[in-house]
């Protein structure tokens, strides 16, 4: 297959479809005969077609990167979900429903908090 001509959409797609319960490659194999191509083009299609074929040893690495950057700076986790929690509230829906469920629990123990918590109300 002529991986150069291969769109990312494409390859996510077929990532997508593809059944990801199957083991990583061997190391041997993972590692064995890299050459670096000569041409952007051929870069682009080795990178696609190793995304593809060793897709659960990327798995298995960029999993171990995380835990290893986690266990040096444990704050980073604290970030990272900060970060994504931010990203989410870009989301209205999403917003809204943190907002009244964060409400409901603060009214469980402080009702006059609550009250001030919740957004005024405009009459047009």
């Amino acid at each position: 297959m002529d991986w150069s001509n291969v769109t990312i959409d494409e390859l996510v797609d077929a990532l997508k479809e593809v059944e990801w319960s199957q083991p990583p490659r061997p190391l041997a194999e993972f590692f064995a005969k890299f050459t670096v191509p000569k041409t952007q083009s051929k870069w682009d299609g080795r990178v696609k077609c190793n995304m593809y074929y060793y897709r659960s040893n990327y798995f298995v690495l960029f999993s171990l990167v995380l835990v290893i950057a986690f266990i040096r700076n444990p704050f980073a986790l604290v970030a990272v979900f900060l970060t994504a929690l931010d990203i989410a509230c870009l989301n209205d829906s999403f917003a809204v429903s943190l907002s009244e469920k964060l409400t409901r629990t603060v009214r469980r123990f402080s009702p006059p908090l609550a009250h001030k918590l919740r957004a005024p109300v405009s009459i047009q």
